[in-house]
């Protein structure tokens, strides 16, 4: 494959890099992470544990994260991937349980909200989410 074509690799992406990433669009956050072409090594599972984890909606548009909540999302980015990889997995994640229709936050216990964003099936805390 044409590597050349492929963003930053999400395990080492920096903050400054991610905010490239996200910057001055208006597509969710979660379609961004998930374009190869800017951000590699980003699947569905990944991604919703992801933004799981740093409490970021993913229908969210990804221009609009603050920067402090790029600095958030690019630290559980890099944690999540390394967590995963030592537990054998993106199908490891503490929320992957849960990825059904009536499933439940783990962190809050809110039934979690089943949609599709960027074209993927997601599912995500309504409670901790910031919309």
């Amino acid at each position: 494959p044409d590597l050349s074509r492929l963003g930053p690799d999400a395990l080492t992406v920096t903050a400054t890099q991610l905010r490239g990433v996200l910057a001055r669009s208006a597509a969710p956050v979660k379609a961004r992470l998930l374009d190869q072409s800017r951000l590699a090594g980003v699947g569905n599972l990944l991604a919703d544990e992801t933004l799981w984890r740093a409490g970021i909606d993913p229908a969210r548009p990804a221009g609009d994260l603050d920067p402090d909540e790029v600095r958030r999302l690019a630290g559980h980015l890099r944690r999540t991937i390394a967590l995963l990889l030592e537990r054998g997995g993106s199908h490891t994640g503490d929320l992957q349980s849960e990825r059904h229709v009536g499933g439940r936050c783990p962190r809050d216990g809110a039934e979690l909200e089943r949609r599709t964003v960027g074209g993927r099936t997601t599912y995500s805390c309504p409670r901790h989410q910031v919309r």
